[in-house]
C-alpha cells in the first residue's frame, strides 16, 4: 500500500510539474522598463503622508490616554 501511494505522489508530483511548466510558457509575465521617476516620488509622497497620518493619530490616542489615566490616579 505503501508503494502504491508513494508512485501516484510521484506521478501527481511529476503532472503538476509539466501543468505549471505549460501554464508558465503561455502566461509569461514580462517587466516594462522603469524609465519615468514620477511614479517613484508619487509613491514616495503617499508613504510620506501616510506615515504622518499614522503619527498623528497616534499623538492622539497617546493624549486621550493621558488624560483618562490621570483622571483616575
Amino acid at each position: 500500500m505503501l508503494i502504491l501511494i508513494v508512485a501516484v505522489a510521484i506521478v501527481a508530483s511529476i503532472l503538476i510539474e509539466h501543468i505549471v511548466h505549460l501554464f508558465a510558457n503561455n502566461y509569461e509575465i514580462e517587466w516594462a522598463a522603469h524609465t519615468d521617476r514620477d511614479d517613484t516620488t508619487s509613491a514616495q509622497e503617499i508613504i510620506s503622508a501616510m506615515r504622518k497620518t499614522h503619527r498623528e493619530s497616534e499623538r492622539q490616542m497617546n493624549k486621550a490616554f493621558k488624560v483618562a489615566s490621570d483622571g483616575r490616579w
